[in-house]
């Protein structure tokens, strides 16, 4: 594994925050020129630091607005059982964020529904079945970004 320094992690944390930065921008940030920043941006792609770039799309314009976390538990720990399930839950569109857990709850799931009826529908599809054992449902009222907005 490739290892870091402070201006790669820098970068990273910047770039979580908006991942369009210019050069430029990151340069008045970091302290370096904005060609060696765009190098190491171009680095932290290539190393698998930065994984994917997304748009995250206003609510106004989503049409699937209704953001439901769910909590599962799964029975027994096989391994192989929970990475089957994970596989087959991060193929569905509902699920825009899914993370395995410890605690009481196994799985957290974060999903993006157009109703409450899609939610029903997602939950007889994929829930109702070995090897999930139940589930628990927290439906987001207000949503706010990591930055405030």
């Amino acid at each position: 594994m490739e290892t870091l320094d402070q201006f790669d992690r820098r970068i990273l944390n910047l770039m979580k925050q908006d991942a369009r930065r210019t050069g430029e921008a990151l340069s008045r940030e970091i302290g370096l020129s904005p060609a060696a920043c765009l190098r190491r941006v171009q680095r932290l792609r290539k190393i698998g630091a930065i994984q994917r770039e997304i748009a995250i799309v206003a609510p106004e314009f989503e049409s699937r607005d209704t953001t439901i976390i769910v909590l599962l538990t799964v029975d027994g720990h096989n391994p192989r059982t929970m990475d089957e399930l994970c596989h087959h839950l991060r193929r569905q569109p509902e699920v825009e964020r899914l993370i395995w857990v410890t605690g009481e709850d196994d799985i957290v799931l974060v999903l993006a529904c157009a109703s409450m009826s899609d939610f029903a529908d997602f939950c007889h599809l994929h829930l109702n079945e070995a090897p999930v054992e139940g589930y628990k449902t927290l439906v987001s009222l207000r949503e706010y970004d990591a930055l405030g907005a």
